[in-house]
C-alpha cells in the first residue's frame, strides 16, 4: 500500500532545520520508496499539509503512525514482536544509533480509509503502543508521534529494515475507540505580578528538562505557560531551547505543544516546580517580585501536587 506523507528536500541530514516551515509536497509512497527517501538523508512527514505549511492546523489527514524508539529497547526485540511483524512495514535508525542503544522509526501503515482528525491519530497511535508494551514489557520515552505532523529526519547512514506487505487492517483501525476531544481556556485570573514571577523562574530558577524528564519537568511548564497565555511564549521558547528537548524543532513550536494544555495549571504548577527546586524559592525573587505575608500563606497552600494538564496526556 501508498503512505500519505509529505517531503522536503532541503534538510539534508538533519541540516537546515530552522527552515523546514514551509516547502512540503504532499505526495504517496512505498514502504520501498520511503525507505529510498529517508536513506538520501530527507527530511518526511507522516500527513499531507494545506499550501505547503506544516502545523497542526495545516494536517490534513493520516494513514500510518510512526514511533520513535529513543533507547529503551533493541531493534531486533522489536522485531521479534508479533505486532510488529504483522503491522510494521519498515525501521531505519536515526543519526545517533549506536549498537549498545538503538534509537529508531518504525512505521505501521493504515489500512482503510485515511484518518481525518488528531484525536482518531492519536487514538491509534496509544492502541499500537499499548500492543507493543504488552508484549515488550517496557515504557516509551516518547509518546511524539501522536502527532501525524510531527517531523521525521533521514540520515544516509541509517540501517534499514523493510517488511513492505505489512500494515494494521482497517477493520482494526475502525474497532478504536475515538474519546472526544477536552475543549480547554486560557485564565484569566492570572495576576501581571504572577506573569512576572514565572518568567523570572523560568530564566533564572526552573532548570530546563532533560533527557528522561518529558513528563516530569517539560510537559508541566508547557501547559503551565498555555494556561497563562501567549505573553509566556518567549520565555517558553528561551527555557525549552536551553534544554534537551529544544533539540527537536517541533518541541519549541508553541501553536503545536500548547494546544490541549492548561485547563487545569497556571502560575500555581510553576511555583510547585520552583519549590520542588528549592524549598526557599520565594527568597531568591527579586525585591519587587516578592510575596506578602499572606501571598506567601497562599502560595504554600496551592502549590501542592502540580495539577497541569489531564491524565490522559502522560504515559502510564
Amino acid at each position: 500500500m501508498k503512505i500519505k506523507l509529505s517531503t522536503h528536500s532541503r534538510a539534508h541530514n538533519k541540516s537546515n532545520a530552522r527552515y523546514l516551515a514551509k516547502g512540503w509536497v504532499n505526495t504517496w509512497m512505498t514502504p520501498a520508496d520511503l525507505i529510498k527517501w529517508v536513506t538520501d538523508g530527507k527530511a518526511w512527514s507522516g500527513t499531507h499539509f494545506t499550501s505547503g505549511h506544516r502545523s497542526q492546523d495545516n494536517a490534513s489527514g493520516s494513514n500510518c503512525i510512526v514511533f520513535d524508539f529513543d533507547g529503551e529497547l533493541q531493534l531486533k526485540d522489536f522485531w521479534a514482536t508479533s505486532t510488529a511483524m504483522q503491522w510494521c512495514c519498515l525501521t531505519y535508525t536515526s543519526a545517533s544509533s549506536t549498537p549498545a542503544v538503538n534509537r529508531f522509526r518504525a512505521v505501521f501503515p493504515l489500512g482503510g480509509i485515511p484518518l481525518t482528525t488528531a484525536a482518531e491519530h492519536k487514538a491509534i497511535y496509544r492502541f499500537i503502543s499499548g500492543k507493543l508494551a504488552d508484549e515488550l514489557k517496557i515504557e516509551f520515552k516518547d509518546d511524539c508521534g501522536e502527532k501525524a505532523e510531527r517531523l521525521w529526519f533521514g540520515n544516509t547512514e541509517c540501517e534499514t529494515q523493510l517488511n513492505a506487505m505489512a500494515f494494521v487492517p482497517g477493520s482494526i483501525v475502525q474497532a478504536v475507540e475515538v474519546p472526544p476531544e477536552p475543549t480547554y481556556e486560557y485564565s484569566s485570573t492570572t495576576t501581571d505580578l504572577d506573569i512576572r514571577r514565572c518568567m523570572w523562574l523560568l530564566d533564572h530558577h526552573i532548570p530546563p528538562s532533560q533527557d528522561g524528564d518529558y513528563n516530569l519537568t517539560y510537559i508541566p511548564v508547557t501547559a503551565a505557560c498555555a494556561a497563562i497565555g501567549d505573553t509566556m511564549v518567549e520565555c517558553w521558547v528561551n527555557w525549552v531551547s536551553r534544554g534537551h528537548h529544544g533539540d527537536t524543532p517541533s518541541n519549541l513550536d508553541h501553536q503545536l505543544k500548547w494546544r490541549g494544555l492548561g485547563q487545569r495549571s497556571g502560575p500555581a504548577s510553576i511555583f510547585a516546580m520552583a519549590k520542588r527546586v528549592d524549598i526557599n524559592w520565594r527568597r531568591a525573587l527579586p525585591r519587587e517580585l516578592q510575596f506578602s505575608n499572606s501571598q506567601a500563606i497562599f502560595e504554600a497552600f496551592v502549590c501542592g501536587p502540580i495539577a497541569c494538564a489531564p491524565k490522559s496526556l502522560f504515559r502510564s
